[in-house]
């Protein structure tokens, strides 16, 4: 299992904050850092204020060295797709080709609300998903000199100069996922070099109401037939999930790590693992079995906070999922 840090800096994040945590992150040997794509908190005040996710990624892309870095992910409602392409392709190449490209249909309606910016019927909401990987891997693709027109429903391109072109060809891998059983199949078999999995439900009336193991297994096979449909091999794509994950020497520490203070009192709506190394290990079993082969750890935005519990993770439990 490969295993990267994902925090949420919504609920109130600063560069500098985001930077210390990146940069240890790669000290650590994880081998990625990812940031939700969010413009309000879920919990407390916010303060300072969100951070960006296209701002902090373009400064990390310049002071870091190898962990890769993306969204995680960000929202389609936000950024006009020719913009958005543009802005990817800068910071790939800013990065040296470092950067993942999460993006999904978006959510979080307070959020749109607050900030001005339209929050359509969620059918839409995936029509402009859709539209938007059609028109910015067009984009991508198109050769100097030669001009790329798109039409759609929702989004409309018409570039007859320069095109944005990443460094990474024909563009960085992109990551989708979701628990819908027609479209979001379809949309990552077309374009989805990563598929990226609930294993709770969200909002769940209860702290750990498990998705069933069969479920997730389920999602799965439902990608994997829709790649093989839509002429694909269904091992180009890797499929990934998001833990929290406390490690310790003992029950106590380990349980501790989890606890929602660390995290500015935000509960964790993913699946949740503490143990010793060894325990930790066992969890993820079943999850390799099914075929997950990279977590995104939730992590605090000031990783150095519990730096002994990502250090533990780091050495005695990633290194044994290899």
């Amino acid at each position: 299992m490969d295993f990267r840090l994902w925090s949420g800096p919504n609920n109130g994040a600063t560069y500098d904050d985001l930077l210390r945590s990146a940069q240890l992150a790669e000290t650590l040997g994880y081998s990625g850092y990812f940031l939700a794509d969010h413009l309000s908190p879920f919990v407390g005040d916010g303060l300072p204020g969100p951070t960006d996710v296209w701002t902090t990624l373009a400064g990390l892309a310049r002071e870091t060295s190898r962990i890769r870095l993306g969204p995680l992910v960000t929202s389609a409602t936000f950024r006009h797709p020719g913009q958005l392409a543009i802005v990817v392709a800068q910071v790939d190449a800013m990065s040296g080709g470092r950067v993942d490209f999460g993006i999904g249909a978006g959510y979080f309606e307070a959020e749109h609300r607050a900030y001005g910016i339209p929050f359509p019927p969620a059918g839409e909401r995936f029509d402009r998903l859709e539209e938007s990987l059609e028109a910015m891997t067009g984009l991508w693709q198109t050769p100097a000199g030669q001009r790329y027109r798109f039409a759609g429903a929702h989004v409309h391109i018409d570039v007859s100069d320069a095109p944005p072109v990443p460094l990474q060809q024909p563009w960085p891998p992109i990551i989708v996922g979701g628990t819908g059983r027609k479209r979001t199949p379809a949309i990552a078999a077309r374009y989805a070099d990563e598929f990226n999995l609930q294993t709770t439900r969200r909002r769940a009336p209860v702290p750990e109401d498990w998705l069933k193991t069969r479920d997730v297994a389920a999602q799965i096979e439902r990608v994997r037939t829709a790649a093989e449909a839509a002429g694909r091999d269904p091992g180009a794509i890797t499929f990934s999930m998001s833990a929290a994950i406390g490690v310790g020497r003992t029950s106590a520490e380990a349980a501790d790590r989890l606890d929602a203070r660390h995290y500015g009192d935000q509960t964790f709506d993913g699946a949740a693992f503490h143990g010793s190394p060894a325990e930790v290990v066992d969890a993820f079993g079943p999850y390799v079995d099914m075929g997950i082969d990279r977590v995104y750890v939730r992590a605090p935005i000031r990783v150095e906070a519990l730096a002994d519990n990502f250090e533990l993770l780091a050495a005695e439990v990633a290194r044994q999922l290899v």
